[in-house]
């Protein structure tokens, strides 16, 4: 029974494992994706703004 009970925590843990492998570097790529694509909405309005302000 304890076997049984180890091989069944043992396959839940390299699922969630497998899982986690996966989904990690996607959700990291999809954070910087965001950081950068609200830093262009930054930029874009800062450069309008500036070129505003000379003319």
């Amino acid at each position: 029974m304890a076997g049984i009970s180890l091989s069944v925590v043992l396959l839940i843990a390299l699922i969630v494992a497998s899982i986690l492998c996966i989904l990690g570097p996607v959700a990291a790529l999809g954070v910087m994706f965001w950081h950068w694509h609200r830093e262009l909405k930054e930029t874009a309005r800062v450069r309008q703004a500036r070129s505003t302000q000379i003319r």
